[in-house]
């Protein structure tokens, strides 16, 4: 008989024969993330299970966490790694059900397929993202040059003791995670906080950028912090998802198209919500179209004719 059951941390053996079927590339302590996530959180779950008497036969992840957003408390769920062996596809839907009877959630899933897409659609999800930025970079830009009044730092100390609040709690959260990038850029008057990710496991390596503290003094200094960013993954390429930058003057950006965003929400809207406290996070991956490249190098030829043109 075929049944749904909550998940908690021990059942983590059970599981990750199916999640070695979804990605083969991520290892076992790097699945393990999905199920002892170090944030703090209510739920004693963390995803469901589809059973077939003793046996496993599907899996969704659910990353649950809290955030302060205009000065009110905001419960997250995110939604990862969904997989169900292909005889009991059937059931997929009714591993939603209860996702979608959570109260006073928002509820992301970040790196949905076309064809999970248009199943959420039908379930009340809206679109969340469907562009990337790519900041361009190239090595040419020096972070001191185009920030002159900006000091930078990547020390944990000198972040820790400039960070106020809710920020320090971003940072206090996602510290422990390797792959995970922090960079303070601050003056005598206010700071800009940007977390991202440094993912070299592709192809193209690149710095995928999930939260900024400070939008306007991002925009004021983005050539500088992109070099400084860049420079720290060891990459010339920078991405960050056009909603967290939407209306912001960016020169030497791109817009391309990416895998849809998908999230459910009652009280936040589409540019309120940022990567953190996701998949995305955890198991290190990106967005980004399979023709990254591709297009990435017509971008680079285009830039480097414009640069021509200037000099």
């Amino acid at each position: 008989m075929v049944s749904l059951q909550k998940l908690d941390a021990s059942m983590f053996d059970k599981v990750y024969p199916l999640l070695q079927e979804l990605d083969p590339s991520l290892t076992e302590h790097t699945w393990q993330s999905l199920f002892n996530y170090r944030w703090s959180r209510e739920e004693d779950y963390c995803g469901y299970g589809l059973f077939d008497d003793q046996k496993i036969v599907g899996f969704i992840g659910l990353l649950f966490s809290k955030r302060v957003i205009n000065h009110k408390v905001e419960h997250f769920c995110n939604l990862t790694s969904w997989v169900v062996k292909e005889e009991y596809r059937d059931h997929s839907l009714s591993m939603m059900l209860p996702i979608l009877r959570l109260k006073n959630h928002t509820i992301t899933d970040l790196s949905a397929i076309d064809k999970v897409v248009r199943i959420s659609k039908r379930l009340g999800f809206k679109e969340l993202d469907s562009k990337i930025k790519v900041l361009l970079s190239l090595g040419i830009f020096k972070s001191k040059f185009f920030a002159k009044n900006l000091r930078f730092s990547q020390d944990k100390d000198i972040i820790s003791k400039t960070l106020k609040d809710n920020d320090l709690q971003l940072f206090q959260d996602h510290l422990p995670y390797p792959h995970c990038g922090h960079l303070l850029a601050y003056n005598s008057s206010d700071y800009c906080y940007v977390i991202y990710t440094v993912v070299d496991k592709y192809e193209l390596s690149h710095c995928y950028i999930h939260y900024i503290s400070n939008p306007e003094l991002f925009s004021k200094y983005s050539l500088g912090i992109r070099a400084k960013i860049a420079k720290s993954g060891h990459t010339s390429i920078v991405v960050v998802d056009s909603r967290m930058v939407r209306g912001l003057r960016l020169p030497l950006s791109y817009e391309l198209s990416l895998l849809t965003k998908l999230y459910k929400s009652t009280s936040l809207r589409a540019e309120q919500i940022d990567n953190l406290y996701s998949e995305l996070m955890l198991l290190n991956f990106t967005t980004l179209p399979i023709n990254f490249r591709e297009l990435l190098h017509k971008l680079k030829l285009n830039f480097l004719s414009r640069l021509k043109q200037t000099i």
